[in-house]
């Protein structure tokens, strides 16, 4: 059982009651499971779902939803679907959350799933539900182009390990989606890959892609206007292309300098001004700061029992010119930073 905001969000066995009852005693109700669930105790519970219920939920697909959500809809019943952007241990901060309008009754529902979302500090994208299946299509493809890698790497007896120790600038960026996909586990990878409606239609996406990839192969002239057409056709907004490409290697720069040598700390007491103090050490000591890396920082245990307020945690990487430190001025800014109540990562 958790709290945000003022919103107590359980599962049934936390609070040992039936399905059925637990509609009857509760107004607001968030589906934390996965579509094929939804649709099962919506059916289950039709008869007892009455005007004054709002629906939520967080399924990553939504298409299958759409029929019963807008027959709730139909029935004065204000539902809103919803869809975190990153996995729930993911700090939240700035993560996309897509708030779905199913119907004219929505409003209710949507109002809950803002307010819900706005606690934790999420960027809001509010769209239809129809248009849900772009966020799905977007997925599924990174998904299953992760896994199908993955597999390949492994065909070939070659780790992502490996595969990150002899990468370029791209096959390092490349590593990134794997890892990450890999790294989520089964469960939720396989709900959306799996319960996908169109699944057979983006892998065919997927197939034709690599056909056309194939054939041109054959023929160097061929591949580069192969190559062409992509950029042409991905680079509408003009510029797109561009962009991507510095944003590319800003992390490329940033990974670069972190790994010429990192310092990492952690912060509890977030506030604006804080990394001028934080940074003091460095200018101290006449260190040479390369990189100053930054993200919201995932609560303990401990932590929350000590009442901190998660929003207030930051980690920290700085990446420092190794020209100009040495192990004694490391261990002085270390001293320095815990001082100043960080943590300090050895």
């Amino acid at each position: 059982m958790i709290k945000l905001a003022n919103i107590w969000i359980c599962s049934l066995e936390d609070i040992g009651v039936t399905f059925l009852t637990f509609l009857e005693q509760s107004t607001d109700v968030f589906f934390a499971v996965d579509d094929r669930e939804i649709t099962s105790l919506v059916k289950a519970g039709r008869d007892t779902l009455k005007p004054h219920h709002t629906i939520l939920d967080g399924s990553s697909v939504k298409e299958p939803l759409i029929v019963p959500y807008r027959e709730l809809d139909n029935s004065q019943i204000s539902v809103c679907s919803t869809h975190l952007g990153a996995v729930p241990a993911q700090p939240w901060r700035g993560i996309k959350v897509w708030v779905c309008e199913v119907g004219p009754n929505s409003e209710r529902a949507k109002k809950l799933a803002i307010d819900l979302f706005l606690s934790t500090n999420s960027s809001i994208q509010v769209i239809d539900i129809e248009d849900h299946k772009n966020v799905e299509r977007d997925q599924w493809i990174t998904m299953a182009l992760a896994h199908i890698v993955a597999a390949a790497l492994r065909s070939s007896d070659f780790s992502l390990n490996q595969f990150d120790s002899y990468s370029t600038l791209n096959a390092e960026l490349l590593t990134l989606p794997i890892g990450r996909t890999l790294g989520q586990g089964t469960r939720v990878p396989s709900e959306v890959l799996f319960n996908q409606p169109r699944k057979l239609d983006f892998l065919a996406t997927l197939k034709d892609g690599i056909s056309q990839f194939e054939q041109a192969l054959a023929d160097r002239e061929v591949l580069q206007q192969l190559m062409q057409k992509n950029i042409d056709f991905h680079n509408n907004p003009v510029g797109f292309i561009e962009s991507i490409f510095k944003k590319a290697g800003i992390i490329g720069a940033r990974n670069a300098n972190l790994r010429m040598h990192r310092l990492s700390f952690r912060i509890t007491d977030d506030k604006p001004g804080i990394l001028r103090h934080l940074l003091d050490p460095f200018y101290v000591e006449g260190t040479n700061l390369t990189a100053i890396d930054s993200m919201p920082g995932s609560i303990s245990k401990e932590e929350r029992e000590k009442g901190i307020n998660p929003d207030n945690i930051v980690d920290f990487d700085i990446g420092i010119d190794p020209e100009t430190i040495d192990a004694e001025k490391e261990r002085r800014i270390k001293r320095r930073l815990v001082e100043l109540g960080c943590t300090v990562n050895e």
